[in-house]
């Protein structure tokens, strides 16, 4: 006979028990009752699992921070090689089984471009436009590789103010496309691991004539650094503007903006908020999108008036994993704040960032606030007109007293025969011999 504490659940083998006949009438008794104990194993056994809430706490990064800060990078001597910064996983990680983690995981890849962090991306490519230009997230980056000692390199085609601390490649008109090449690989000689930012890639491509395969072979793989490019939308393809006698081969050409799609690791499209508010209003109320800047099509117009918006800056992400899966996601960028920053340290620009603030367009307190959304669809719902179409009080009044014709046809006394209800006046010339006609 089986009794309680003689035996635990862990440790039993159910293939030699259930071959055990004292086992199996100590189970099931000649009475037909159950044991308490085995109706209590039961009861713990189909209790449901508590769910434990796991409250992190935000980590604040210290002001020496040596995960965050690469030293020496500028005494070096020897091979450049990429590696990771962190440790690989040995196992294949799964899915984010929360949405947390999700939004976690999200930011995480989008947090690793902007910390300039090894193989996060060789070449990042930025889109904007005249609506949102991509300055404040290029500021952004260089802002963070500057306070981890990273070497910062700019291509300076349109820009002319800079960090100090920036090296700034400026070509000239008379320089070709290997003295340009040159000149950025002299840029980066003097440091580990650099961060090449080119602020018009159209122009370094198309009108410089620079190769975009030569140029990420000497910054991603001979130096080992990372490449961001910036694309303006606003730019006519040049394919767009050969002569007619090449209008069969037009056709066939790639776009620019395709060509260096093909070559990235990751593309970032900059958008207003403004503008991504407006869009999100029209969609709730099943409108069509509102268009901004040169796709309104409209005579002169090349920019709209809520472009650029201080609040900050909405980021279409899609990350090209080394598996060949995409990841896209929308992310919201702020303006950065002092407080964002430790201080710095000795002969470095920025102090390291405390804590990271990029986070997802849906975690966005304006975004998601139904006020903000409707104040946009009352203004949308203001007709835009050279003369005002309300009514003022005595007009109101003159409306309201003219009698109708067909007044008398609603107080229920019938009708006449379909006689013409008509009240002369004074200016009216009546003739009796052409009424009897």
């Amino acid at each position: 006979m089986v009794e309680q504490g003689k035996f635990t659940f862990a440790n039993l083998d159910w293939n030699a028990a259930l071959k055990n006949p004292a086992f199996i009438r100590g189970l099931l008794p000649k009475d037909n009752s159950v044991r308490a104990w085995l109706l209590a194993q039961i009861e713990k056994h189909n209790a449901p699992v508590k769910e434990v809430e796991i409250i992190r706490k935000p980590v604040i990064r210290a002001r020496d921070d040596k995960v965050w800060i690469k030293k020496n990078n500028f005494q070096f001597s020897g091979i450049r090689k990429r590696k990771p910064e962190g440790r690989m996983p040995t196992f294949k990680m799964n899915r984010p089984a929360t949405h947390a983690q999700y939004q976690r995981h999200s930011v995480h890849l989008l947090s690793n471009i902007l910390n300039v962090r090894s193989n996060a991306s060789p070449f990042t490519l930025v889109i904007d436009d005249l609506n949102q230009r991509a300055m404040p997230f290029v500021g952004e980056l260089i802002r963070r590789a500057l306070s981890r000692n990273v070497n910062v390199i700019v291509v300076a085609l349109e820009g002319t103010h800079f960090h100090p601390a920036v090296r700034t490649v400026r070509p000239s008109v008379d320089d070709s496309a290997e003295q340009i090449l040159k000149d950025i690989s002299e840029a980066m000689d003097r440091a580990k691991e650099s961060i090449v930012i080119v602020d018009h890639l159209y122009e370094l491509v198309n009108v410089k004539n620079v190769d975009m395969v030569d140029l990420f072979n000497l910054v991603a793989i001979d130096y080992a650094s990372t490449l961001v490019g910036v694309y303006h939308q606003d730019m006519v393809p040049s394919h767009m503007l050969v002569p007619r006698r090449h209008e069969v081969l037009k056709t066939y050409l790639p776009s620019p903006l395709s060509y260096l799609k093909h070559f990235a690791t990751a593309v970032i499209n900059c958008k207003s908020f403004a503008h991504v508010l407006a869009a999100k209003a029209a969609k709730e109320r099943s409108l069509e999108e509102p268009t901004h800047g040169l796709l309104h099509e409209a005579e002169g117009v090349v920019q709209s008036l809520d472009a650029n918006d201080n609040q900050g800056i909405v980021l279409e992400a899609e990350f090209r994993r080394q598996s060949g899966r995409e990841e896209s996601e929308v992310f919201f960028l702020r303006t950065a704040r002092p407080a964002d920053y430790n201080v710095p340290l000795e002969n470095l620009p920025y102090g390291t960032l405390r804590q990271e603030f990029v986070i997802l367009l849906e975690q966005q307190p304006t975004y998601n606030n139904k006020e903000v959304i409707g104040d946009i669809n009352a203004r949308n719902d203001i007709v835009e007109a050279t003369f005002k179409l309300s009514l003022t009080d005595k007009q109101k009044q003159a409306r309201e007293g003219v009698v109708l014709p067909y007044t008398d046809a609603q107080k229920g006394e019938g009708g006449e025969g379909g006689r013409i209800l008509y009240d002369m006046g004074a200016e009216d010339d009546f003739d009796e011999e052409e009424d009897e006609i």
